[in-house]
């Protein structure tokens, strides 16, 4: 008996290769065609589908990802029991996507200081928040940040350049979930000692966050607030400081945020202590732009200072 041997040729006609098969001494001649939709951005940096793979990129990672097409179908996971604790599994990520939604509305003025999808990483926090709730069964339980809010406490928007290594003294602070108010202190900044600048920037701008983040509950139709209103909005308020030119040392900077709501009104909208308090605390860096300074992208540090 002959050994199988298996040949293959590239063909010139079309993506794809020829092989030639030969088997008792019969040859066979097979064509494999690819679905090429990728683009070539420089040698061996690809991005786009290959037959039943997809390479992509993502922000924050300098490596592609790689991912193969397929898997069950919705109908499948719906329905089969052998699926039954991936619903239960997919519910509870939602309720953690709702809380996730929230922090990521109350942070959107510092979107643009973040070097990474924070989405994802968020998500993951409240997965010990949510194993807290021993009551309810898996797939149904609620995420109470109120359990424990300091699990965010210290969560910075960057990997390349955290706050803490732009402004290496962390700055005064005050938080009251009682009256709604914040105050963040900036030390004065001398570069080089307390104050190390991500980039070749003229200027500086300072930021604070104060927000108001509600537990998150399972209900029949969904995860929602205590009374299963879907639409939480994360309310917060933004301050920031003017521009300001990076010197040999700078003043001090109180930034001051307060809630327009009184503690009567949140309670009635929210609920009794169904209701966080979050603090960030941000850097973004500017650069001249036709006479105006204007913030550069993905460039500075933020993070979450304190929860209360």
């Amino acid at each position: 008996m002959k050994r199988k041997t298996l040949k293959a040729e590239r063909s010139t006609c079309y993506p794809g290769f020829r092989v030639q098969h030969s088997a008792f001494g019969v040859k066979h001649s097979l064509t494999i065609k690819l679905s090429l939709m990728a683009r070539m951005k420089q040698p061996f940096d690809v991005t786009g589908t290959i037959g039943k793979i997809s390479i992509y990129k993502v922000r924050g990672s300098d490596e592609p990802v790689v991912r193969t097409k397929g898997g069950p179908t919705k109908r499948m996971v719906k329905t089969r029991k052998s699926f039954a604790a991936t619903r239960r599994n997919n519910s509870e990520f939602g309720g953690r996507a709702r809380m996730t939604s929230q922090v990521m509305e109350i942070l959107r003025s510092m979107k643009y200081l973040g070097d990474y999808n924070l989405a994802g990483p968020l998500n993951s926090l409240f997965i010990p928040i949510q194993a807290m709730d021993i009551e309810s069964e898996h797939g149904q339980r609620n995420i109470e940040l109120t359990k424990n809010p300091g699990l965010l406490e210290g969560f910075n928007l960057n990997r390349r350049t955290p706050f803490s290594t732009i402004i290496t003294n962390s700055p005064e602070y005050t938080l009251s979930k009682e009256t709604l108010t914040a105050t963040v202190t900036f030390p004065a900044l001398i570069p080089g000692v307390n104050f190390f600048p991500a980039g070749n920037f003229s200027s500086y701008k300072l930021m604070a966050i104060l927000g108001v983040i509600e537990n998150v509950f399972y209900h029949p139709g969904g995860y929602g607030n205590a009374a299963g209103n879907q639409h939480l909005d994360g309310d917060y308020v933004f301050k920031s400081s003017d521009w300001i030119t990076i010197t040999p040392q700078s003043q001090p900077i109180e930034l001051e945020c307060n809630f327009r709501l009184s503690r009567e009104e949140l309670l009635e909208q929210k609920g009794k202590n169904n209701y966080s308090c979050l603090l960030a605390i941000g850097i973004a860096f500017g650069a001249m732009d036709r006479g105006q300074v204007e913030m550069v992208k993905y460039v500075g540090g933020g993070k979450i200072l304190a929860m209360g």
